[in-house]
């Protein structure tokens, strides 16, 4: 490699850490309002809190999927109108982003407040029990504060597509803060159960996306807005919903995952089966948000380099992100497997032996391919942000199709065992064709990187950074 390239491949390196390390951090500490969320309830509400949390938590999903839809959309378009320096269109995307988080907040308390019972009833939670109280009065607080909820998801993603990865992390760093200090105070001291942990999630959501959203009605904004600016584009609307699109299907697979699993570990097992398997979700969701941190982080780096065609740092932030991603999922990997009870008694303690035998199964048997569904998850971002929308629909799409067999024929075999075996065995399935997509991804961009001669490229990183580069060819 020439000295202009590798200097050029420094200043990457440090704009991937650069952006990737905030948005970890940031993930990290979000991922806290889920551990938080956790651990108070299974330590002050019991087994029937963290069953109704788990058995309405897919209809969550599906509001969450709605927002990233719209974050991760908008999130692209911005970037790749940026790299091919179509600021006005990048303003605009910002624009449709925060005229689709309303209709969203308006559309769907109001769609949960008419079927609110029959969603209930739909999940099979027999209706006068402790479980169905505790689920219908999360849902109905989390269902209201769609509008919360949703700007707060999208907030990192549009402050990030601006050039502030590190005030996404101080803004979600703060806000998990403040929901573990509401959580100890609504549900450990004052005793509000769930009803207190979505009041606390609710609080904390609002001030971060007052906070955030409004960033960009400031002078500190690259796409500043004011009031003029809010004129919404209505045919650029579904292109940014369509990019978004596998987002969507994620989440909607999690949640038709999560639904699946419930249904069946209330047909071939018991109530402690179905606490402890949220445990496990628990520890997967942690999981899935570090590496989402990861992702969405070099998002913007990704889209940028796309929308330029700068092949190169495409082909490099497509490879240090999947050896990353293996890595980590590997040594998560490993604690789990060596260590389940300890992971298992951060959540429920270690009163309840039947609780915790549970907790472990499903820690060792539905996390036993968490590596290889660290690989799906980043690809499918990966192609989202390279505008491979079709491809990551495929892969995304394709993992519901795989699921819906085996969650029904492998319990058939072996009980409560085979239910928690079917995520796994279906992640086994998939790597393999999305291997060989990401591989025929990475062969294009290598053919593309041909030789360019170094007042003919443009370097990425500070200007002192492209003089010695320049200097260096």
């Amino acid at each position: 490699m020439s000295a202009y390239f590798l200097l050029r491949q420094r200043a990457m390196t440090r704009r991937f850490w650069g952006y990737a390390l905030p948005s970890i951090m940031a993930m990290l500490v979000s991922g806290a309002y889920y551990l938080v969320d956790g651990i108070f309830v299974g330590h002050y509400v019991g087994a029937a809190g963290l069953a109704g949390i788990n058995l309405v938590y897919p209809v969550i999903m599906v509001l969450i999927g709605l927002a990233a839809m719209i974050s991760m959309g908008a999130a692209t378009a911005i970037s790749l109108h940026q790299g091919a320096k179509q600021s006005r269109l990048a303003r605009q995307a910002l624009v449709n982003t925060f005229w689709l988080l309303g209709l969203l907040g308006l559309l769907a308390p109001l769609l949960l407040y008419h079927w609110h019972i029959d969603i209930l009833q739909a999940l099979g939670i027999e209706q006068g029990t402790d479980t169905w109280k505790q689920a219908s009065d999360y849902l109905s607080w989390i269902g209201g504060g769609t509008l919360l909820l949703a700007c707060n998801l999208a907030v990192p993603y549009l402050l990030r597509n601006d050039g502030r990865p590190r005030l996404a992390m101080i803004l979600v760093s703060s806000g998990a803060i403040l929901n573990i200090v509401l959580n100890y105070l609504m549900v450990g001291r004052l005793g509000l159960g769930l009803v207190g942990s979505a009041q606390a999630t609710l609080i904390t959501e609002g001030i971060v996306s007052l906070l955030g959203l409004g960033y960009f009605f400031t002078s500190h904004a690259k796409l500043r807005l004011s009031w003029r600016h809010m004129v919404p584009s209505f045919p650029a609307m579904p292109n940014l919903l369509f990019t978004g699109l596998p987002s969507l299907i994620a989440q909607f697979n999690l949640g038709l995952l999560l639904l699946l699993h419930n249904s069946q570990l209330m047909a071939y097992g018991a109530i402690k089966d179905l606490a402890g398997f949220t445990v496990a979700g628990y520890t997967e969701a942690v999981f899935i948000v570090i590496l989402q941190g990861l992702a969405f982080g070099i998002q913007p780096l990704i889209s940028q380099a796309t929308g330029a065609k700068r092949y190169r740092d495409l082909k490099f932030l497509m490879e240090m992100g999947l050896k990353i991603t293996l890595a980590y999922g590997m040594a998560v990997w490993l604690l789990i497997q060596l260590l389940p009870r300890q992971v298992a008694m951060l959540y429920i303690g270690n009163q309840d032996a039947e609780l915790l035998a549970a907790a472990v199964s499903s820690l060792t048997l539905n996390l036993s391919a968490i590596p290889l569904e660290g690989i799906i998850m980043f690809g499918i971002v990966l192609l989202q942000s390279m505008a491979r929308t079709k491809q990551a629909l495929i892969i995304s799409a394709a993992k519901t199709l795989l699921l819906l067999p085996l969650i029904f024929l492998l319990p058939l075999w072996w009980g409560r065992e085979g239910v928690l075996m079917a995520q796994p065995t279906t992640v086994l399935l998939l790597t393999l064709p999305l291997c060989g997509l990401l591989w025929q991804e990475w062969r294009r961009l290598k053919r593309a990187c041909t030789p360019l001669r170094p007042h003919h490229a443009k370097p990425i990183g500070s200007h002192q950074e492209v003089q010695l580069a320049r200097r260096a060819g």
